[in-house]
């Protein structure tokens, strides 16, 4: 429910796993292989330069500048493919889950307590956007054909949606109430969204309506892909 008051706890965590391009995350650090090559093979980098789990890393499509996000509000940035990264400050100390990178300069966290944070160049500041609801939020997805649309998912079946890029942002109403992990979009109107016990609803109207599909066990599904325009890849 929106304004919920549920303890920010593992226990509504998905998987702090996730690889993206070249480069895999740890829970603890970040872990990088070299963006054009492989020669280099693996490169620790925990704790330089910190020691904060790690929940989400995406990089623009240059492969080279890249954020990573996670406990404690620490947003990471690097421009190089992830072989070197700085901290970005933010006033914000909430738990980011989710990240989302438009280009090398546009990027969306959200995380807990419906935090959605923005920044419009390169992350030199990062905006604190005010959200309809304070459930703790998990993923973050724009339409590739309408980079102004998207949506953000989180726990109690929360899904907030934007239409100004990420400026406002709106209810949508729940189908389900059910944490939700992942969302994905293929184009401004069809979307899927996966969370805990199997869950997983869509829709194709742009999120007016979610329809709950058949569940898939009742393991939670922490991540959700859309592969070609009929095709989706949900893990967990």
């Amino acid at each position: 429910m929106s304004g919920h008051s549920a303890k920010y706890s593992s226990r509504f965590l998905p998987a702090a796993l996730a690889a993206i391009t070249f480069v895999s995350v740890f829970a603890g650090g970040v872990a990088a292989i070299d963006a054009q090559t492989f020669d280099r093979g693996w490169e620790w980098q925990n704790p330089l330069p910190q020691g904060n789990a790690i929940s989400a890393i995406r990089f623009a499509k240059d492969q080279r500048h890249g954020w990573a996000v996670g406990a404690d509000g620490v947003i990471l940035y690097t421009a190089d493919g992830g072989f070197r990264w700085t901290a970005q400050h933010t006033h914000s100390i909430a738990g980011l889950n989710g990240l989302h990178v438009l280009d090398r300069l546009h990027a969306l966290a959200v995380g807990a307590r419906g935090t959605v944070l923005k920044t419009a160049n390169g992350g030199q500041r990062w905006i604190k956007i005010q959200t309809p609801t304070k459930d703790h939020l998990y993923g973050i997805s724009f339409a590739p054909d309408d980079p102004q649309r998207g949506w953000a998912v989180g726990t109690y079946g929360c899904i907030i949606a934007t239409t100004d890029g990420g400026a406002t942002w709106t209810l949508q109403k729940r189908s389900s109430d059910a944490h939700l992990y992942s969302v994905s979009f293929i184009d401004k109107q069809t979307g899927v969204a996966v969370g805990e016990r199997g869950t997983l609803l869509r829709t194709s109207d742009g999120g007016q309506n979610w329809l709950e599909q058949v569940r898939l066990g009742t393991q939670p599904l922490t991540s959700v892909v859309f592969i070609t325009t009929k095709r989706a890849v949900a893990v967990g």
